[in-house]
């Protein structure tokens, strides 16, 4: 399986904190099948200087992969970053090149959870008139498809990927996460499931249960594809 989205770069952000945090994380994808997982860590260009913020991210990510291969984990890390849409992102954007999903030129892109969706579909749409392919991650916790669920039909018609969080479908992030992310899921408009896991212990990256669970409720093509053919090809630019 492929984990698209993971904060497992020790110190950077909110997730793993040390390399042994992250180590585990690594174990625990493994031991649950997961062979490719991208870390995004949260780029919210308004904190602090991006490019700073970037350098910094490209030498978590090498001591991760030196870490990684030492461990002897069969473990792919990708790079890529979740990168938080806000106007300071748009504006260093018009001169620079974003971090995208491995190079892809996908973005996996969010928001602030209380964001309106007019205000979300702009910013989007600043970005794809960039020539950017966009994955917007757990659409399910926004509260303006908690309000409408519909709006995830929109935002996918105008082709954006949905993300969905394992946790969501876990019920970890509420009731009315839970039955977005089930409705976006049942009408096929999902594109990718993942982790979006923060630690070794309460937020993980083991995949196997969700995997389960999405080849009983949806089948076993479905959940191929959500865990590992969309992903692959999110990686590689298709």
């Amino acid at each position: 399986m492929i984990d698209l989205h993971a904060h497992i770069i020790p110190g950077f952000d909110d997730g793993a904190q040390t390399i042994e945090d992250a180590l585990d994380m690594a174990r625990t994808a493994v031991s649950s099948g997961v062979r490719i997982m991208t870390a995004t860590s949260h780029g919210d260009f308004s904190s602090r200087d991006p490019q700073i913020m970037i350098q910094k991210y490209r030498k978590g990510l090498a001591v991760l992969r030196s870490a990684i291969e030492r461990a002897g984990l069969p473990l792919r890390v990708a790079s890529g970053m979740e990168l938080l849409v806000n106007e300071s992102l748009l504006h260093y954007a018009e001169q620079h090149p974003l971090p995208s999903l491995n190079g892809s030129g996908y973005l996996l892109v969010e928001f602030y959870f209380d964001i309106r969706y007019g205000e979300a579909v702009r910013r989007l749409e600043v970005l794809r008139k960039m020539g950017y392919r966009l994955v917007l991650a757990h659409p399910e916790r926004y509260d303006f498809t908690k309000r409408d669920v519909g709006r995830a039909a929109e935002l996918v018609d105008s082709g954006i990927i949905l993300q969905i969080n394992k946790g969501s479908l876990l019920h970890e992030f509420g009731e009315r996460s839970y039955h977005a992310a089930e409705w976006i899921l049942s009408r096929g408009l999902a594109g990718v499931v993942a982790s979006d896991a923060h630690d070794p212990i309460l937020r993980t990256p083991e995949l196997a249960e969700v995997a389960d669970m999405l080849a009983m409720d949806y089948g076993a093509e479905a959940a191929e594809v959500l865990l590992k053919k969309r992903p692959a090809e999110i990686l590689k630019g298709e």
